[in-house]
């Protein structure tokens, strides 16, 4: 099957149509400024997706005349009444619609597809009826984990458009009129809405945040269609809305509470608890990515200790029936690294005198582990598992072929810092990243949204975070090439942090164990 695409510059296209389609072959590419001569190269594939404006397609699609076995396909968040010029073509004509946009990994999407059961009907030589072009890319959408939601006719999906996403997209507007008035009818001065974010607990957090993610999220001309093109009048429902709301009295307001908090109360309240601590744990991570880690502030990760020994003093005994001079413990990593700052962390919490250990740092976790079945060391730390990227292979690999007494399983909030060589100042003079492959895996998502043209280059295991920060302040890479790490590696080697927060998992975790020699 050959696919086309017509809009291939644009980022539902560059980040989602084309990885998504170059497996099912060749994939032709055209934008608007495309020659004629491409133009024609495009109509001979087998599948045309239309990845462009609605009001784009007039144009493009105007006195073309295809054989009614090709299909083409439109994306368009609104369809009003579309399948009319597709059907002026011959071609059939499938309508989808990637509603998560093209950032969200496959097996969370959700498309809307329009129902056309003359197109999806099971191809048949005799009755002539189906597109089998149709059929096995459905199928193949659905292999990649992406879930639909049918709608009956193009009016219908461009109501639900309208309330999911023109009515978000208007309600900006309401909210920055609806602040100058409040404003001003109190005397107050203006706040912006970075000011108002700051200010915002978490429900007002998801609230404003749903503001600056509408703008964020879609192109301008985007969201001009969304508003001043959704389905019906938009505009004119806003404004008998307001009017309404000037003649609204006090009592129905009350009355309109008590029916919200009815409604819901009636949820199952397992839903409204994963709601509420999806929202608070929101709120905790954008407060210090927006308010700390983007303002370059040290920020001390969170720990969550789920076991200990009885006896904090028995994980690092270093009171007074500790060890002989000072308890020795080896480190997954060397200074400055994750594993590192986490022992520093469960030390805080345990109120436990980091200053009386002797940290060695033994890079891998073969080397710790080992260490400690050898008596070398008196304890070890290493990691095991991250929320992002999954376990540590070579961890798991070391807990088969040793036996040892756990002390403590903890996880610690990870940040991955993007580092270079102090002279860099900004990420565009970056080509590569050299890091540990568990660093990477933490921060693939970012990289391909945010800077897909950097290379990444995952090294091995014993290619700690911080001896790779180490390494880029020795000059053993060259300039172009940053690595991930901590803020405490950038710090120790004197680099310069050109973003905080690469992981693309907002919980991003490491957990790790402390260990100590079979009993």
């Amino acid at each position: 099957m050959k696919n086309a695409i017509i809009g291939a510059k644009g980022e539902m296209s560059h980040n989602l149509l084309l990885p998504l389609l170059k497996q099912l072959g060749p994939v032709l590419e055209a934008d608007k400024n495309s020659s004629a001569e491409e133009l024609a190269k495009i109509w001979q594939a087998d599948v045309i997706w239309l990845a462009i404006p609605r009001d784009s397609a007039d144009d493009i699609l105007k006195d073309v005349k295809l054989d009614s076995e090709k299909l083409i396909i439109d994306i368009c968040s609104i369809k009003r009444n579309l399948s009319k010029v597709i059907a002026q073509t011959g071609a059939d004509f499938l309508s989808l619609h990637p509603l998560h946009g093209p950032y969200v990994p496959l097996n969370g999407q959700k498309w809307a597809i329009i129902k056309n059961d003359e197109v999806l009907e099971n191809p048949s030589v005799n009755s002539g009826h189906g597109n089998k072009n149709a059929k096995e890319i459905l199928e193949f959408l659905k292999k990649q984990g992406i879930s639909f939601v049918e709608a009956q006719s193009e009016d219908e999906h461009d109501f639900m458009m309208g309330i999911t996403l023109s009515i978000p997209e208007f309600f900006t507007i309401i909210i920055d009129e609806l602040i100058n008035k409040y404003t001003k009818e109190n005397n107050q001065e203006k706040p912006d809405m970075r000011k108002i974010m700051e200010w915002a607990v978490p429900a007002s957090n998801a609230f404003f945040s749903a503001y600056v993610h509408s703008i964020n999220s879609s192109a301008g001309w985007l969201r001009k269609d969304l508003v001043l093109g959704s389905y019906g009048n938009l505009i004119e429902s806003a404004k008998k809305t307001a009017e309404d709301l000037s003649k609204i009295s006090i009592k129905e307001i009350e009355e309109k509470l008590i029916k919200q908090k009815e409604f819901v109360d009636g949820l199952p309240l397992e839903e409204r608890k994963r709601i509420r601590q999806w929202i608070d744990n929101w709120f905790v991570d954008s407060t210090q990515k927006i308010f700390s880690f983007h303002q370059k502030k040290s920020v001390k990760p969170r720990l969550k200790i789920q076991f200990t020994i009885d006896g904090a003093q028995e994980i690092f005994p270093t009171g007074p029936k500790g060890y002989p001079g000072r308890v020795s413990v080896g480190i997954h990593g060397i200074e400055g690294c994750f594993t590192h700052e986490s022992a520093l962390r469960l030390c805080e919490d345990l109120g436990i005198d980091s200053s009386k250990i002797d940290f060695k740092y033994l890079i891998d976790a073969k080397g710790v582990i080992g260490a400690v079945d050898r008596g070398e060391t008196d304890r070890g730390v290493f990691c095991v598992a991250n929320s992002g990227s999954g376990a540590y292979i070579e961890s798991m690999k070391m807990m088969g072929e040793y036996n040892f007494d756990v002390l403590a399983l903890y996880g610690m909030e990870i940040m991955q810092c993007l580092m270079a060589r102090p002279e860099v100042k900004d990420i565009s003079e970056i080509k590569e990243i050299f890091a540990h492959p568990q660093a990477i895996s933490q921060c693939e998502r970012t990289f391909a949204e945010k800077y897909p043209e950097i290379k990444l280059i995952k090294g091995t295991d014993a290619d700690d975070t911080a001896l790779c920060a180490k390494r880029i302040a020795n000059n053993e890479f060259p300039k172009t090439t940053a690595t991930l790490a901590s803020q405490i590696a950038a710090r120790l080697y004197g680099l310069n942090i050109l973003e905080y927060g690469m992981h693309h998992d907002p919980f991003n975790t490491t957990t790790m164990l402390v260990i100590k020699k079979k009993s």
